[in-house]
């Protein structure tokens, strides 16, 4: 990881998450987020400054941010650890990082009242996020091509119905993907040991059922 791709999100102003989620009176919230389906109501921990979030394997600018951590007070899905930053506290309870990195559609208090909503973060911190999450979908997007396009050789040499021009245009594309293939197996791997940890945690502490 190169020094000069590290971006820090400084100079919140107060409509900015992390301020909001400081001086906000209720301590226990809803977090809501809308295209995923994902509810959770946390209860507040401790706040958290100079964090930072990289993806490592794909070689991603390392994003330095602010962040309120929750106790994890729902039932949480085993998918959700795809999606968000939901960590094991000291094996003790479940929590989420709520930060710029990692925001809401919307906050609710306990009464379903609308309180928050990432329309009140700054566009500019939430582009430097989104080119970065983008910038991942596409790596991890040729990451599966490089699969694909080797089952289909495999499959079109095992069954014999390849051609010369065939064979040689899927040779080419695997080569063209081959580096990002490499690092999207260590990245499945990752997330996959992650996943099967958290969800021994999850069933040991019956947040499942």
């Amino acid at each position: 990881m190169l020094n000069d791709t590290f971006i820090f999100l400084d100079e919140f102003s107060d409509t900015e998450l992390y301020v909001f989620l400081n001086r906000c009176k209720e301590k226990i919230l809803k977090f809501i987020w809308k295209e995923k389906n994902i509810e959770i109501i946390g209860k507040y921990q401790e706040q958290l400054e100079s964090c930072y979030s990289h993806e490592e394997t794909f070689d991603l600018p390392e994003i330095g941010y602010d962040a309120v951590f929750y106790k994890v007070l729902s039932k949480v899905e085993e998918e959700y650890f795809e999606w968000l930053y939901l960590y094991n506290w000291n094996d003790e309870y479940l929590t989420i990082e709520m930060s710029i990195y990692n925001y809401p559609d919307e906050i609710r208090n306990l009464d379903n009242e609308i309180i928050w909503t990432k329309e009140n973060i700054k566009k500019e911190h939430i582009d430097i996020i989104n080119q970065k999450n983008k910038k991942l979908e596409e790596l991890k997007r040729r990451g599966k091509e490089y699969f694909k396009y080797l089952d289909e050789l495999e499959i079109l040499k095992r069954e014999k119905v390849n051609t010369p021009e065939r064979e040689e245009e899927l040779i080419k594309k695997i080569e063209e993907r081959e580096e990002t293939g490499r690092k999207y197996a260590k990245y499945k791997r990752n997330l996959k040991e992650w996943i099967k940890f958290m969800k021994k945690y999850l069933i040991n502490n019956e947040y499942t059922y």
